[in-house]
């Protein structure tokens, strides 16, 4: 299972909840949490066709530059 597989069956999950649940704030707060889980699996398809890998470290660490001397 993709991550973006796991994060839609998240949020049906979370709507099957949604639907059992008597207080309307809560449902409605179910429902907000179902949603981030479908932007979340659509963010994941997105940067996995763009072949992008998120770093937080990138520009943290200095860069090591291995030359050959000659």
């Amino acid at each position: 299972m993709t991550r973006a597989e796991e994060y839609r069956h998240l949020a049906k999950s979370v709507r099957v909840r949604a639907a059992r649940e008597e207080s309307p704030i809560l449902r409605a707060e179910w429902e907000n949490l179902a949603e981030g889980y479908v932007r979340l699996a659509e963010q994941t398809e997105a940067s996995e066709q763009l072949d992008t890998v998120y770093d937080p470290i990138v520009g943290i660490l200095p860069v090591k530059i291995n030359r050959t001397i000659q």
